[in-house]
């Protein structure tokens, strides 16, 4: 999917002409700069002050199946985010991240790029288990994850360094049952025999 996709307001609060699509390589800039604002930098474990190279070298690495999306008003980034489907057995499974740019927060951009992912998660790759880490103190990024149906599974305390003060994270979930025709039966008749 490289098409831009407009997104319809469906609140007051949404930006009129937000639009998601693949996060590029020309991005480079402003999601740097969006990394690097204190609420960005607050709610991540990335290390402040990274170099524009290094950014844009994550950027020119980014290669399926990870996908990176951009949220776009105009041609300004105001969120981003990531689902990195992972391998082997755990190919069921993926890891996703979701940036908002500090001055466009409580407008619906972490809602609207959830729903994306959840989308391409679950209609587009099929996949049955999404993970995330979330700093404890992250009281908004909570609010959201639990809205989709994560669930905290582990609380990691002290687990990331910031501003010299030890921060809990929780390890939060989102499982999908499996479609009707994904029988386990089969496998388990098998390992019993």
């Amino acid at each position: 999917m490289n098409q831009d996709i407009k997104i319809k307001p469906e609140s007051e609060n949404l930006p009129e002409g937000l639009t998601l699509r693949a996060l590029r390589v020309a991005d480079a800039e402003q999601y740097h700069a969006m990394r690097q604002l204190p609420a960005v930098v607050n709610g991540n474990p990335h290390v402040p002050f990274q170099t524009i190279a290094s950014t844009r070298e994550y950027l020119e690495e980014l290669a399926a199946p990870e996908i990176a999306i951009a949220a776009m008003v105009g041609d300004t980034l105001v969120g981003e985010a990531e689902l990195t489907p992972l391998k082997g057995r755990r190919a069921h499974a993926a890891t996703l991240g979701i940036g908002v740019h500090d001055e466009w927060h409580r407008r619906g951009i972490g809602t609207v790029l959830m729903t994306e992912l959840l989308d391409l998660a679950d209609n587009w790759l099929g996949l049955r288990r999404l993970e995330l880490l979330v700093f404890a103190d992250n009281h908004a990024a909570l609010a959201l994850y639990r809205k989709f149906g994560f669930e905290i599974e582990a609380h990691q305390r002290g687990a990331v360094l910031r501003r010299g003060v030890l921060i809990d994270c929780y390890f939060m979930a989102r499982l999908r049952e499996p479609a009707p025709w994904m029988s386990t039966s089969s496998s388990a008749n098998f390992a019993a025999e």
